[in-house]
Order: structure tokens, then sequence, then C-alpha cells
């Protein structure tokens, strides 16, 4: 582990007919941030497949994922029509004790 940190992914999504929680932790950071980008490139490959019938800019997106000296990445998506369509992925940085 990188000086007693940890790395924890909370995903959390909800459609019109499921919702749920994932939790990821990782002791390195760059698996972290790999794990991060892979989730964020499905959840983009699933609203382009499952929600082409919306159109792009009803959608509305959230993230700092480029920020390398942040303490906490998300990358979050809404649907403005549809408030239950939605993703927020966050990565957050904690020190253990």
């Amino acid at each position: 582990m990188e000086n007693n940190l940890v790395y924890e992914i909370i995903f959390e999504y909800s459609t019109e007919d499921c919702n749920g929680i994932d939790t990821y932790i990782y002791g390195d950071k760059e698996k972290a941030v790999n794990k991060l980008k892979e989730l964020i490139e499905n959840e983009k490959k699933f609203y382009k497949n499952e929600y082409s019938h919306i159109e792009e800019n009803e959608f509305e997106t959230d993230t700092n994922i480029d920020d390398e000296t942040a303490n906490e990445y998300w990358w979050n998506i809404e649907c403005k029509t549809d408030w239950y369509l939605h993703t927020n992925i966050d990565l957050r940085i904690k020190e253990i004790l």
C-alpha cells in the first residue's frame, strides 16, 4: 500500500428497472484509476446502446477525472428528463491509520 492509503470506488447506478451500489477497494492508485476508467467506458457504451432514443443533450455529465492532484475523482451522468436514470462513479482516497 502506498503511504497507508486505500482507494475506494463507489459505483452507484439507477435505471427504470434496477439500481444498485458496487464498491471496489484497491491498495494501488494506478489499479484504482484503471478500474475507474473501465467503469466509465462501460457506462458510456451502456448509455449509448440502451438510451440512444434519448437525445444526447438530455444528459448532464459532471466529472473531474483529469485532475491528477485531486483527493477524489468522479464521473456522474444524469438524465434531465428522468431523474431515476443516472450513474455516479466516485474514487475516494482514504488514509488508513
